[in-house]
């Protein structure tokens, strides 16, 4: 009898300015979270990374499991923070870098179905960030 293929791929989409990623219940049971979400503000780079394994970092933290071979999710440390994976062992992954204080991660990498189109649909996104406020002169009268 052949194996039954079980598809798990994560979800984005985007709720009040923030990314949010919802995780396959299989892996949300192993990560103890049902969903990761990110400030829009605070997204630096989108990218796709051909290799997943170049994703992963190599401190796991308390949170983090894996299948060797096969998929990885949770959070990662490292001397920049925190990152966090949710990882197929094969295909290129959806890789997000971030910046600012605000930011719950420094790098969120997620496989996704099809990781090239979530990455153009996510750069289409509005940033949200606040716009600059060029400095105003104002002169009083002496």
């Amino acid at each position: 009898m052949p194996r039954r293929q079980v598809s798990i791929v994560t979800r984005l989409h985007i709720d009040g300015g923030d990314l949010v990623v919802r995780l396959p219940w299989r892996w949300a049971l192993a990560a103890r979270r049902r969903s990761v979400r990110l400030p829009l503000r605070s997204v630096d780079e989108v990218r796709v990374e051909p290799h997943w394994w170049r994703a992963v970092r190599p401190h796991p933290g308390p949170r983090y499991r894996f299948r060797p071979g096969r998929w990885c999710v949770g959070e990662l440390q490292h001397t920049r923070g925190r990152d966090s994976a949710a990882l197929h062992a094969r295909g290129p992954v959806l890789v997000v870098t971030t910046f600012g204080h605000d930011a719950p991660y420094a790098r969120l990498a997620v496989s996704t179905a099809d990781p090239e189109s979530d990455a153009a649909w996510l750069r289409g996104q509005p940033s949200q960030a606040p716009q600059k406020v060029e400095p105003m002169v104002v002169n009083f009268p002496a």
